[in-house]
């Protein structure tokens, strides 16, 4: 009988930053490596070691020994350093899909930059794994995962449920990966004993207790743990030790060995292992440290703003640049796509880390958006010439998959003469006072001047020195409608028309001083609180919600990882002696302003089993806006902390008859059960989403909308309440075995004024029947203005390089409102963009829903011919391509993308 395979892996699990920062954990990986390759160059017995699955850890040490580059690429190309294949260990659930992609496809192209990248889905310490993970693996030609959280198989020396380490993981589309759980961790070997006895023992008793959980014969020993080196003698331990080992062997080895011997023993042998389906996220004994949802939520604010600079507009407005024959300026994007990535990794997402490590997270997200901002004004000045404007306009840019009806806020400079270096001249002339839109069929748009100034504005040229202009600057609001999908429209603007009698307000048919209402939505503050409704075309209310907007307070006495409420605590519902105000109204928006204060115990006390007698007043100010012809209504939510050791929480009774809820995922609409109780013992009772919540009993929904707020419950009570988290408080990482250390944290303890953005869109039916992502994605991926026309030397270019017309002359070929891409069906767009590898312009859409989206239409602009892609964008397939439109079928909660060849 052949021995049994037990594979030692010699690794470390490499946080990049976390209990210390980034820049001294990275002396820590020098010296990691330069010991690795010295044990490599030096002991024949040391054969392989794995990097953690990722390739970040590469750049880190080249920045500090570029001269090393060419010893690493050589182990790795020889398979005995492997790397990927992501580029860093992110939080699933704390970033997009998207991001998620991106991380898989630099980590590719970085590890086949050295050799290849490791073939496994390695996911050692996330904090649970999102639903469409295993198709994500296999888009790119990855058919196994090993992981470290999300499932159980023991609970204490118990087996649960006669589950197994080895097992098939589904996502909700079919895709599988066969899977190990690491049950006894990523260092269950961590390091083997140096006397042969003790080696021996220690394997024999871990075999053993593997072995009662495990479906096969080979097993896996993780030989290293957080930021260990590499244990150089480890083969001369297995030596010696399998000299004494009966039915079984020691073997340096691989992840990928491993698992290949795990398909081939299930293969061989017919084993008939479980299949699991969805996202991997049992919180038993909370081992997924769902506290991290909301620990420093500044900082998931941040991120989501990021990911939608990138996703919604960096990468589409650059693809319709290029799609006009522009340069893609992919080495940038490249760039600020990985200084993003430097913020996901669970311990920096998560914001579980010391306050040093988040400072300089909020520096990295600083840096992105402004890398963002350039490369948008960029993209929209190369857009714009080629559109037919000869007056001066406000073009207005949409890059979701579908047309658009919302806000648009926009600040637009009127030149009042040429720019100087010294001395600007003004023509008082040209002064503008007042200001009105017209479509591109010539019908007026309702516009507000929120504000009017005179300043000098900075012009900068590529071969002068900066000068100034004297220009009229207005900050406007209008409503734009239908706006193309993945396109623009442009609103004339017409100077100083004539004065024109007031129109009717938003407020004016129902004004009681305290409702706002656009014939969609009404919001009116009553005794018991906010009433909000959904009108039906007589006016009539179809839906109502009573108490929306409250807010609730509870202590927390947990740590980054894990909310826990004090022993004795108090329950603070909503604010004292609110001020009740509409503070604007007009045609196209009203708000109403609720100001007050929450008074909350100042601190947890008696060794964090209570709450302060002592009370602070927090001040809150919430303004709720509707716009014409939206229906949403928008929330800004300010509150000035002042207190410590507490969660706050704003409330949405929803009134809506159901047990489940959905909400918004990674590729994915997830339903999930509305509950008093943990699922699982002691298990957190609320969960991650990405952009939205639904509650529907089929006739009405409630959707609650956020902007970078992904902590949420639905409490089992009569009304069904939705509760988002805004502020979680906590002053230390951790108070358990999470970190080494109950290292402080008072920057968690967010004392401070924090600003939150969400709404409220009360619909009809369903989710999918609804769309509610639509008015999700259209809330957090606002439609973009930009002027153009009439600008006296460089204004509107928005960048610090040459005028427009001095860089190029292109012909006005594009109609004043235009698609670069339309997409038919209830997908979802994802990603536009231009190809990694060469020059196909990149569609990735997907299926949310349950059911199959047939002949979905797909027509990208000047394309002559389309091929179905994976995720690694490399040639899958061919696709139904007539007439310059692609016709598809998208089965249920499949992400599909198509690579695109355009005539430029």
């Amino acid at each position: 009988m052949a021995k049994k395979n037990l594979h030692v892996i010699s690794h470390t699990h490499w946080d990049r930053e976390w209990y210390l920062t980034f820049q001294q954990f990275r002396m820590r990986l020098v010296d990691l490596v330069d010991n690795l390759l010295d044990a490599l160059d030096n002991n024949p017995d040391f054969k392989y070691f794995n990097f953690d699955g990722q390739t970040i850890v590469l750049e880190d040490y080249l920045e500090i020994h570029p001269e090393k580059e060419t010893k690493l690429a050589e182990y790795i190309k020889a398979g005995r350093i492997l790397v990927g294949p992501w580029y860093q260990l992110n939080d699933e659930y704390l970033v997009s899909g998207e991001s998620t992609v991106r991380s898989l496809l630099v980590g590719h192209r970085i590890a086949a930059k050295y050799g290849k990248p490791m073939k496994l889905g390695y996911l050692p310490d996330q904090f649970g794994n999102i639903s469409q993970m295993p198709q994500i693996f296999n888009g790119f030609g990855i058919d196994n995962a090993i992981f470290g959280r999300g499932l159980q198989v023991r609970d204490g020396e118990e087996r649960i449920d006669d589950r197994c380490m080895e097992f098939y993981w589904e996502s909700p589309d079919g895709s599988k990966v066969i899977t190990s759980l690491m049950a006894f961790w990523y260092n269950n070997a961590m390091r083997l004993p140096f006397d042969t006895d003790e080696a021996v023992a220690f394997t024999k008793e871990m075999k053993a207790k593997m072995e009662e959980l495990s479906a096969v014969d080979p097993l896996l020993f993780m030989n290293g743990v957080d930021h260990m080196e590499a244990q150089p003698n480890v083969g001369e331990i297995i030596g010696r030790a399998n000299k004494k080992l009966k039915d079984c062997k020691l073997v340096h080895s691989t992840l990928t060995a491993y698992m290949d011997e795990v398909k081939k023993y299930v293969n061989d042998n017919n084993v008939p292992l479980k299949t699991i389906k969805g996202e991997l996220r049992e919180d038993r004994w909370s081992s997924c440290l769902a506290g991290t949802l909301s620990s420093r939520i500044y900082l998931k604010q941040s991120n989501a703003k990021s990911q939608t600079d990138l996703e919604n507009r960096v990468e589409p407005l650059n693809t319709y640049a290029y799609m006009l024959g522009e340069k893609y300026p992919g080495e940038y994007i490249d760039y600020v796509w990985k200084l993003l990535m430097h913020n996901h990794p669970h311990d920096s997402s998560c914001g579980c880390s010391i306050d040093a490590v988040h400072r300089n997270m909020v520096d990295r997200f600083e840096q992105v958006e402004q890398v963002d901002e350039e490369l948008i004004a960029r993209a929209q000045a190369a857009i714009v010439p080629h559109i037919k404007v000869d007056d001066e306009a406000v073009v207005v840019f949409n890059n979701l998959g579908h047309a658009v009806t919302d806000k648009v806020v926009a600040v637009i400079d009127f030149s009042l003469g040429d720019s100087d270096r010294m001395d600007p001249k003004e023509d008082k002339s040209k002064d503008v006072t007042r200001i009105a839109l017209k479509d591109s069929k010539g019908k007026d748009v309702p516009v507000v001047v929120l504000s009017s100034e005179k300043i000098g504005k900075q012009i900068l040229h590529g071969h002068r020195l900066p000068e100034v202009m004297i220009v009229r600057r207005m900050k406007i609001a209008f409503v734009a409608e239908n706006v193309p999908s993945c396109g623009y429209g442009t609103f004339t603007i017409v100077k100083n028309p004539p004065i024109q009698p007031p129109c009717r307000s938003l407020v004016e048919d129902s004004y009681t001083g305290k409702t706002i209402s656009n014939g969609i939505v009404s919001l009116e503050y009553t005794a018991d609180g906010l009433v909000l409704e959904r009108l039906g075309k007589n006016g009539d209310a179809e839906y109502g919600a009573f108490g929306v907007g409250m807010f609730e307070d509870v202590g927390d006495v947990g740590d980054e990882y894990l909310h826990k409420e004090a022993l004795s605590d108090r329950r603070i519902i909503d604010l004292k002696n609110p001020n009740v105000s509409i503070i604007d109204h007009s045609p196209v928006f009203a708000t109403m302003r609720v100001e007050g204060v929450l008074r909350v115990p100042e601190s947890a006390v008696k060794n964090n089993t209570a709450r302060s007698e002592k009370l602070v007043d927090l001040p809150v100010v919430s303004e709720y806006t509707i716009w014409n012809g939206v229906p949403r209504v928008d929330v800004k939510t300010t509150i000035e902390n002042k207190a410590t050791d507490h969660r706050i929480r704003v409330l949405f009774p929803t009134e809506i008859d159901t047990d489940t809820v959905f909400c918004d995922g990674q590729f994915d609409v997830i339903e999930r059960p509305i509950s008093g109780e943990p699922l699982w013992k002691e298990a957190s009772t609320f969960y991650p989403q990405q952009k939205w919540i639904d509650l529907s009993d089929g006739d009405n929904g409630f959707c609650v909308i956020n902007k970078g707020l992904p902590e949420f419950e639905v409490y089992d009570d009569e009304s069904r309440t939705a509760a988002v988290t805004l502020l979680r408080c906590v002053g230390l990482i951790s108070g358990g075995a999470e970190a080494p250390g109950a290292q402080m944290t008072p920057e968690a303890q967010c004392i401070g004024t924090y600003t939150f953005e969400y709404a409220m869109y009360p619909h009809a039916g369903s989710w999918n029947g609804d769309r509610v992502w639509e008015q999700a994605n259209a809330f957090n991926a606002e439609l973009m203005p930009f002027k153009v026309g009439g600008n006296s030397r460089g204004e509107d270019k928005g960048y610090g390089g040459e005028d427009v017309a001095a860089r190029k002359i292109v012909k006005k070929t594009l109609p004043q409102d235009y698609s670069f891409l339309t997409i038919t069906g209830k997908v979802i767009l994802s990603a536009l963009k231009k190809a990694e590898d060469d020059d196909k312009v990149v569609v990735r859409l997907y299926n949310p829903a349950g059911r199959k989206q047939s002949g979905v239409k797909v027509a990208l602009a000047g394309a002559k011919k389309a091929v179905l892609l994976n995720l690694n964008e490399e040639v899958a397939g061919k696709v139904d391509f007539k007439g310059g439109v692609a016709t598809i079928d998208v089965p249920a909660k499949k992400i599909i993308t198509l690579g695109f060849e355009i005539k430029r």
